[in-house]
């Protein structure tokens, strides 16, 4: 029984408040604000698509320098690889 006697003044009070939400957006700074946020998702899309384009090319080159590593190894004597001189230095 108790459910239910909050469920009226929390649902006046959320009407209350969206109204008063609803009132503050229409006008100029409330338009302001949309404005601004509106802005910074679309900087924030941008953002992400040229992430997006650009991991394609690091992936690709990451690949490529770990086949070329891959090949050089491939080439080397045994005794080649365990040389603590050259990697060392």
């Amino acid at each position: 029984m108790k459910d239910n006697q909050n469920f009226l003044p929390g649902f006046l009070l959320g009407i209350a408040a969206g109204a008063v939400v609803t009132i503050f957006l229409q006008g100029e700074k409330g338009q302001s604000i949309i404005r601004n946020a509106k802005s910074g998702i679309k900087d924030v899309t941008e953002d992400l698509k040229n992430g997006i384009e650009n991991i394609d090319d690091t992936l690709e080159k990451w690949v490529n320098k770990s086949r070329s590593i891959i090949n050089e190894l491939k080439g080397k004597k045994k005794t080649d690889i365990y040389d603590l001189d050259e990697i060392f230095s």
